[in-house]
């Protein structure tokens, strides 16, 4: 049965064992192209077959871990090329995506995605790495909920998992940290001034990991 999804479109979370292998992976404890043997897995974990099974199902779920047949799960190794084409990808479906956001988003769903901007932050400087993942999807999850095309909705947040904004390796510099943080209030801005082409920039700029540039009059 299909998990069951709320509103933005976000499915159930990950347990704690999930959790903490992610949070190793970001760490590097976990390294890229390390292969995640599920005996080494219980014993590092302290756990059953069972539920190193369950998180690494969850995990290749989400394309955090890579599934080779006959031979186990990895740590995926970096593709700049592919990544960078999933990247442009991206900001071709979240620009076109875009006009939905500012039809649909009211007055109080901006506040909500300032308050989400908000807990990225908090999360950003103070949490784990796990919880800056969760915190950075639900704002993304909330923000691609205003799309009025399911089958565009689900393939955006599915793109997330596999392309740049990919947790595995994010925010490797607190610089690169507090420029995701900006980013999320740059957009919500946009949201707020109703401006498609300044919304249109700083996703586009937010998804090349790069600050916007000075945008140019509206043109709705």
């Amino acid at each position: 049965m299909p998990a069951k999804r709320n509103k933005a479109g976000a499915a159930p979370g990950p347990d704690a064992l999930s959790q903490r292998v992610m949070a190793d992976i970001n760490a590097g404890i976990l390294r890229r192209g390390e292969w995640l043997k599920q005996i080494d897995l219980e014993r590092r974990y302290d756990c059953t077959r069972i539920k190193v099974r369950d998180a690494l199902t969850y995990l290749h779920s989400k394309r955090l871990v890579e599934h080779i047949p006959n031979r186990g799960y990895r740590v995926p190794d970096p593709n700049p090329a592919r990544e960078r084409q999933i990247g442009e990808v991206r900001a071709l479906l979240e620009a076109h995506a875009a006009a939905d956001v500012l039809d649909q988003a009211t007055d109080e769903d901006i506040a909500r995605l300032r308050q989400l901007a908000e807990t990225f932050r908090e999360a950003a400087y103070n949490g784990t790495a796990f919880s800056q993942i969760e915190a950075n999807y639900a704002f993304h999850a909330v923000l691609y909920g205003f799309c009025r095309n399911e089958v565009l909705r689900e393939l955006m947040l599915d793109l997330r998992q596999q392309g740049p904004a990919a947790p595995v390796g994010q925010w490797q510099t607190v610089a690169q940290l507090q420029r995701a943080t900006q980013d999320h209030f740059d957009i919500v801005e946009a949201i707020e001034n109703r401006n498609l082409a300044q919304l249109r920039a700083r996703i586009t700029a937010h998804i090349a990991g790069e600050r916007a540039q000075p945008e140019t009059p509206d043109d709705t």
